[in-house]
């Protein structure tokens, strides 16, 4: 399965380039954090390296998610990691944000070396905490790409590499009929994914409990609800549990139902969508989410309950 961002594979470029040290006329934030591998280096073991996204725009303009530009990345991907590290240890990180002038391209001088590399590009702020554990600096995880591997020196000394982002997250997306009036916000609470991803082995670190709060305050009466929470997963098959529950102005339960043994995957889409309000229909309908390149198909029918 190809797990390309949107279904694409995004390139970055490791090149050397003659360039300065900077992103546009902004200095790119770096967190060298071994200084004992810059410590009485030599200049000309230094060298002067670009990480670039190829091709971005052009690769969501031909998914259709907006033109050839800067601005069809908003909404999209907002943040920019890129880390080396020797071992366990962290030597360099990158960030970058879309509000920075020439987003998806970082130059920096780094110390010739053979590094473990890490992308990241998400829609939320993340942490590089450590190799194998990287998070949002926030409270929810978000539509999110990686890449893990070997960057070689010989590639920084005498060369270009490319690879390709795959999308770290999964998500439960959910659809109901029409609401009823009285609903003014709805809540996803998932138990089993986790806040935090390790792109070595490309899933999760441990499990727990995530909550979405989707507020309907402003939507028209009698409109659809349609709402959904990003997870990293713990395995490449996932069992988790979902409650939905909708709450009244004075955040009172109008309906509460909790899914159980909801089967996930690592950048696939789990779509639940039926009735949910009333309580003796019977119809449910399936729709594939077409912007994720797989998708794990469910309906209910809550009649009864």
């Amino acid at each position: 399965m190809k797990k390309g961002l949107y279904g694409i594979a995004v390139c970055c470029a490791m090149m050397l380039v003659a360039c300065e040290n900077q992103i546009g006329n902004k200095e790119p934030e770096s967190k060298e954090l071994t200084a004992q591998l810059v410590k009485d280096v030599d200049k000309d073991e230094l060298v002067e390296v670009t990480f670039s996204m190829v091709d971005f725009d052009m690769t969501l303009k031909e998914m259709g998610l907006g033109a050839n530009t800067r601005a069809s990345l908003d909404g999209n991907v907002s943040y920019l990691n890129v880390a080396l590290f020797k071992g366990e240890t962290k030597a360099y990180e990158f960030t970058q944000t879309f509000e920075d002038e020439n987003f998806g391209n970082i130059s920096a001088k780094v110390v010739a070396d053979t590094y473990s590399l890490v992308v990241i590009a998400s829609k939320v702020e993340m942490e590089i905490e450590a190799l194998t554990n990287i998070h949002p600096t926030g409270e929810k995880v978000n539509d999110t790409f990686y890449y893990y591997g070997t960057l070689q020196k010989s590639a920084l000394t005498a060369g270009t590499v490319n690879v390709s982002l795959n999308r770290a997250v999964a998500r439960f997306e959910f659809q109901t009929e029409p609401k009823p009036t009285e609903v003014k916000s709805f809540a996803l609470e998932l138990t089993g994914g986790s806040m935090s991803f390790n792109p070595v082995t490309g899933l999760g670190v441990g499990s727990g409990t995530q909550l979405s709060v989707i507020d309907q305050s402003n939507k028209a009466d009698n409109a659809i609800i349609h709402c959904g929470i990003y997870t990293f997963l713990p395995s490449s098959n996932a069992s988790v549990t979902v409650k939905a529950t909708a709450y009244n102005a004075s955040n009172e339960v109008v309906k509460s139902h909790t899914f159980t043994n909801v089967q996930m995957k690592p950048a696939y889409n789990t779509y639940y969508s039926g009735t949910f309000f009333q309580s003796d229909g019977t119809w449910a309908v399936t729709i594939a989410d077409v912007s994720w390149p797989e998708s794990i198909t469910n309906t209910y029918d809550l009649s009864g309950n």
